[in-house]
């Protein structure tokens, strides 16, 4: 995987990195103990016939050579407090996965990366992964061999730095409640995702409940109980986006409304043929968020998993 541009990288005021850009010519470090490897990074040296209470660490280029930088701005700069940055490895995935992700931002572990400035191979584009998560000396960034792609405008660095957060101070669900209801509104909503996706790229029109999941920006979600709410967040723009919004710029009431009862209806369908004696329903609401009042809203946390 290459970038279309590139330059190297320089810790001062006038050009600091900045979290989420991409650096190429580092590596990442896996840690182990015994007998541990990973099946997704054929590439590295593990140890040969370790002990049992062998500790080990071996060094692992990403297959893209690109990394992203984790670190919160501040961070990066400070060589006093902050000696090291994070990093985690671009990983390329089908088009079709990163479609998804780019969506919502639903995975905890994957981020849908910008494309526009590396080249790709045909019907891959890059997310960060953050499986493989690695510290490296601050020192590293200013080697000659590093270099450094910016793609991130500033809302898009914002929401990158947003969903960071989210992965370690995320709300956990139950398991009860993640095997009952969550991984079923999981399987519909990435269902309908590809579905609209795949009709937005051929021209074509996809179902009502479908164009519903691709108007939702973030999902949350509440436990009451035996009663899991979940909440889509619309904006105009994504609603006009999927089809919702005519030209006279009125908004479908009645369309959203079905749209909203059909993707109930297909959640519930779901969760009756896989967890019918769960003991748990669920109740998806989709709305723009100006629209719901704060007190209610509290009680909602972010959805990501």
């Amino acid at each position: 995987m290459k970038a279309t541009t590139d330059a190297p990288l320089s810790i001062d005021v006038l050009s600091p990195p900045k979290q989420g850009d991409a650096l190429s010519g580092l590596t990442q470090a896996v840690a182990g103990v015994g007998v541990a490897v990973a099946p997704e990074l054929p590439g590295a040296r593990w140890p040969t016939e370790p002990g049992e209470a062998d500790a080990w660490a071996v060094a692992v280029d990403a297959a893209t050579n690109w990394y992203v930088l984790l670190s919160q701005d501040c961070d990066i700069v400070d060589a006093g407090d902050e000696p090291t940055v994070l990093i985690a490895p671009l990983v390329l995935v089908p088009v079709q996965e990163w479609q998804v992700l780019h969506r919502n931002g639903y995975s905890a572990r994957r981020f849908a990366y910008p494309h526009d400035k590396f080249i790709l191979p045909e019907g891959f584009m890059p997310v960060v992964d953050l499986a493989w998560v690695t510290t490296v000396l601050k020192g590293s960034l200013t080697a000659e061999v590093v270099r450094c792609v910016r793609p991130f405008t500033g809302p898009n660095r914002a929401h990158f730095g947003e969903w960071l957060a989210t992965r370690f101070g995320r709300v956990p669900f139950s398991t009860e409640v993640v095997e009952n209801v969550l991984d079923h509104f999981d399987y519909v909503r990435v269902r309908l995702t590809k579905s609209f996706v795949k009709a937005s790229q051929s021209g074509g029109t996809a179902s009502m409940e479908a164009r519903a999941v691709g108007a939702v920006v973030r999902w949350y979600s509440r436990v009451d109980g035996p009663r899991v709410h979940v909440l889509g967040e619309l904006t105009r723009q994504s609603l006009l986006a999927a089809g919702f919004i005519n030209d006279d710029n009125e908004l479908d009431i009645e369309g959203l409304a079905k749209a909203q009862e059909r993707l109930s209806a297909a959640v519930t369908k779901r969760i009756n043929a896989k967890s019918a004696h769960g003991g748990y329903e669920a109740r998806v609401t989709l709305a723009d968020l100006e629209l719901v009042p704060a007190s209610q809203f509290r009680e909602f946390a972010l959805l990501v998993r």
